[in-house]
């Protein structure tokens, strides 16, 4: 019966996707980098509430996006976060929230693989360049053993700042998004997988002790992402919206 009623839920969604999916023009480079029967940590930069629908309408995966709880105390915010972007809370400071959170992903899934998605930035960034990154990534790569594959969209309008009032209500705010990117050529750059057991970073802790070996562990992944999310950012400067041709677009970042 819950399995029935899930699906009914979840009808909204899949309707919006699908219509949207037909809406925008999304180019994806090294598209091979997300591999088809694995779960993994995608880690993408963050530039409107729109995004996880549009990585969602991309990668065409199952993608469960780690948002920040206190974009869930609201009922209207807490169904669109939930039902329109697949997204579920995370407690920055209220920790023990999170074992609920990660039962609810577990119920999700139901014993298969799928994505976690994670915006390191922590929050919306529209200055137009990549801003700090948390280590929320690599902790989680490292707990659960898991690949991050970063991921950049490129050429976004950024849509309504958050210090406006339309900016400030995360609905309203990925609403606009959705609406002003409509038809509009968005690229997606996928990078290379950084894997939490590489021999570089096991063979640097190996004469650490277990806290210390934890610490550096995760800070050679976070190390490992931001290099990755750079060459990223460089690399989609390469990407110009005015180049016609697809096969032009792909040979100017390098991909065959």
């Amino acid at each position: 019966m819950s399995m029935v009623l899930n699906f009914f839920y979840n009808i909204p969604k899949f309707l919006f996707i699908t219509f949207y999916r037909l809406l925008i023009r999304v180019r994806i480079f090294n598209s091979k980098n997300i591999p088809n029967d694995k779960a993994a940590i995608l880690a993408i930069n963050h530039t409107t509430g729109a995004d996880p629908i549009i990585i969602l309408t991309a990668v065409k995966k199952k993608v469960y996006f780690l948002a920040d709880g206190e974009n869930f105390k609201y009922r209207l915010i807490d169904f669109f976060m939930r039902r329109f972007t697949n997204s579920v809370p995370l407690f920055k400071k209220q920790f023990t929230k999170n074992i609920k959170t990660f039962k609810e992903l577990f119920a999700l899934n139901n014993g298969k693989s799928f994505f976690y998605g994670i915006f390191p930035e922590g929050k919306l960034n529209k200055k137009g360049r990549l801003s700090n990154l948390d280590k929320g990534a690599a902790y989680l790569s490292y707990k659960t053993k898991l690949p991050i594959i970063p991921i950049y969209i490129h050429n976004l309008i950024k849509g309504p700042d958050t210090n406006r009032f339309l900016g400030r209500n995360r609905v309203i705010e990925g609403i606009i998004a959705l609406l002003v990117n409509t038809f509009r050529k968005i690229n997606i750059l996928i990078g290379e997988p950084i894997y939490p057991v590489a021999t570089n970073i096991v063979e640097d802790v190996k004469s650490l002790t277990d806290k210390k070996a934890y610490r550096q562990i995760i800070d050679d992944i976070h190390k490992a992402l931001e290099k990755e999310f750079f060459l990223l950012e460089s690399e989609s400067e390469k990407v110009t919206p005015g180049i016609n041709s697809e096969e032009d677009l792909l040979r100017k970042t390098g991909e065959t």
